[in-house]
């Protein structure tokens, strides 16, 4: 990640050099902070991917949690834009008061709620980790 900008939503997103293509969510329960094990990276990861033609970084970000984790968040809160060379990401926050039954997909073969500090078996992206520090940082 080369930079990250909070801010207003729309003020952040509409300038030219901040559109993002991809969205991702931190989402966060009661146990921790939600991870997925990308089988195809051999990681866990946070949710998301890239937006499709004409989705809005918010409906992106709703649609890859579901494809994703099977998880249906209800209220999301933009968290800022993480810029990288050759993209940027749209970062929302989502507290997960009920969980669904993880359902394993071509994508994704694993879930799991992480604390801080907590060890992980595995490989951790750091991106993602970068983005939850971040997060727990601005609290």
């Amino acid at each position: 990640m080369e930079s990250f900008i909070t801010g207003i939503e729309n003020e952040v997103k509409n300038n030219p050099i901040n559109i993002p293509t991809t969205a991702f969510v931190i989402v966060e329960s009661d146990k921790g902070y939600m991870l997925l094990y990308n089988k195809h990276y051999n990681r866990w990861e946070l949710t998301g991917g890239y937006m499709e033609q004409n989705e809005s970084p918010i409906d992106c970000a709703i649609r890859e949690c579901k494809e994703e984790s099977n998880q249906n968040l209800l209220q999301l809160q933009f968290f800022g834009i993480a810029r990288y060379k050759t993209m940027n990401a749209a970062i929302y926050y989502s507290f997960l008061h009920e969980e669904n039954v993880f359902i394993e997909n071509d994508e994704i073969n694993g879930l799991l709620w992480w604390k801080p500090h907590d060890d992980i078996v595995g490989n951790i992206d750091a991106e993602s980790l970068k983005l939850i520090e971040l997060y727990v940082a601005s609290l």
